[in-house]
């Protein structure tokens, strides 16, 4: 326990210190500790190297214990001497030359540039929102759907020939990958990718599209995880209950759907990569002239036995129907790539090569209750492109980033009629039907559209230097 002082009149403690120079030192510390009960009060001297302490009551015995940066730390036992009520102790102080002055030095660090996009981290200009996986907006079977992907957007609507904003048509859509063209509709569904949807842009430097940028940022892999994922779905068409009319329409599809992808380190400290495939197929068997039922054929117009007397008319005539080889259903198959290798040497130095691949083949196009199988197509596309950033980082410091991306593409899309004859568009009356609607038409002969082949190629290089400037970025 901390013993209690004696009762006494106040006393004052006061004195000066000096350096070994005689100059007088302001600014040291001062600490004075009372005995016995050991109350300690502290100051520091003024520009004169003078101090001064008042203790009420006193006891006439201190410690006084003095220092300063650079000095050595100096103290002193002070006791009263008779009825003295002011206490003199002076000090000097000796260098320490082991010791250092005190020094703070602050500045702000150089800040490197960067061109990271993610879901929090905009660009200027755009009205914009991320999508990411599923999230129970998009079914199993449409995970992937860029198209679908966007219609889940308020102010974005589906049309027949893709998306539409603020009533545009969708040509005047833009679809990126990591900035660039991407002629890819739909993407593997265990792509580990974030898609972005910008939509009213006022930034003149987004050009390239007044709908819709739909923008996908395929990322590196994980150089610390391997991760892989695993999609199955599968959608049979006996589970699926409809009427007789949707049956003939077609209204039942079966589908089947796998993705698999992995991404990660593929060279220790050197490469890592992103990759991942999708393989789907979609299956329905819609009726044709020849296998409609006779509710299918009156709900379009035309009675049972005028379809059995035109078939029976063109026959004789050379006008085909049927013939060997055309489907009875209609497929739809997909293979679709998407992969993405990154050099990891160098952190100031980036190396990016991203490539996708697609191939598509559906049979069986235009097969309707209305329409001869004769007159059924196949349609074949192909897409393949490649990207390749090269990533460095210049100047004083390797602070300025300047990005460059090479990119190439290719579509070839390819439409081949069953039969390579013209068509026939054959009006039938039925005034048993419908009087309003006694008319109706169909298609006999060959496929209407004729066969096609069609290449497309598309080249697209782009620079972008990034530097940091008074607490800004700047970009060219």
């Amino acid at each position: 326990p901390r013993a209690a002082p004696p009762a006494g009149p106040a006393e004052t403690l006061r004195g000066r210190v000096l350096d070994d120079s005689a100059r007088a030192l302001a600014g040291a510390a001062v600490h004075v500790t009372r005995g016995p009960d050991r109350l300690t009060q502290q100051t520091t001297t003024d520009s004169a190297g003078r101090w001064a302490l008042r203790f009420d009551p006193g006891t006439g015995d201190y410690l006084v214990a003095v220092s300063a940066p650079g000095f050595r730390t100096a103290r002193r036992r002070v006791q009263r001497v008779g009825t003295e009520r002011e206490l003199v102790a002076d000090f000097t102080l000796a260098r320490d030359l082991s010791t250092l002055a005190a020094v703070r030095v602050q500045a702000r660090r150089p800040v490197r540039a960067d061109n990271f996009v993610d879901r929090f981290n905009g660009e200027p200009g755009g009205v914009e929102r991320f999508q990411e996986g599923v999230q129970g907006q998009l079914s199993p079977t449409l995970a992937g759907d860029l198209a679908a992907t966007a219609a889940t957007l308020p102010g974005v609507t589906v049309t027949p020939s893709g998306v539409s904003v603020l009533g545009l048509d969708a040509a005047s859509n833009l679809t990126t990958l990591n900035g660039m063209a991407l002629p890819l509709g739909q993407l593997p569904r265990a792509a580990r990718v974030e898609t972005r949807v910008a939509t009213a842009t006022f930034d003149p430097t987004r050009g390239g599209f007044a709908g819709a940028n739909i923008d996908v940022r395929l990322g590196p892999g994980d150089r610390f995880f391997q991760r892989r994922n695993g999609f199955l779905t599968l959608v049979p068409a006996p589970l699926q209950v409809t009427d007789a009319v949707g049956r003939a329409t077609g209204a039942q599809l079966g589908q089947f759907r796998g993705s698999l992808g992995a991404d990660g380190e593929l060279i220790r400290g050197t490469m890592t990569y992103n990759v991942a495939l999708d393989v789907a197929r979609d299956a329905t068997e819609p009726a044709s002239l020849l296998t409609a039922d006779a509710a299918t054929l009156l709900r379009g117009g035309v009675a049972p036995d005028t379809v059995a007397r035109l078939v029976g008319v063109a026959t004789p005539l050379g006008i085909p129907v049927a013939g060997a080889g055309i489907p009875g259903a209609q497929r739809r198959d997909n293979v679709t790539w998407l992969g993405r290798l990154d050099d990891t040497r160098d952190s100031l130095r980036g190396r990016t090569l991203t490539s996708y691949a697609g191939w598509t083949r559906t049979g069986a196009l235009g097969l309707a209750p209305l329409a001869a199988p004769s007159t059924a197509s196949a349609r074949t596309e192909r897409t393949a492109g490649g990207q390749l950033v090269l990533r460095d980082f210049v100047g004083p410091g390797r602070r300025v980033l300047t990005e460059t991306r090479l990119s190439g593409s290719g579509v070839w899309t390819r439409d081949e009629p069953y039969r390579a004859l013209p068509s026939a568009s054959v009006l039938v009356r039925s005034p048993t039907v419908d009087a309003q609607r006694d008319v109706a038409a169909l298609a006999l002969g060959g496929s209407p559209a004729p066969p096609r082949e069609e290449a497309r190629w598309t080249a697209e290089a782009m620079n972008e230097t990034i530097w940091m400037a008074g607490g800004r970025t700047h970009r060219f």
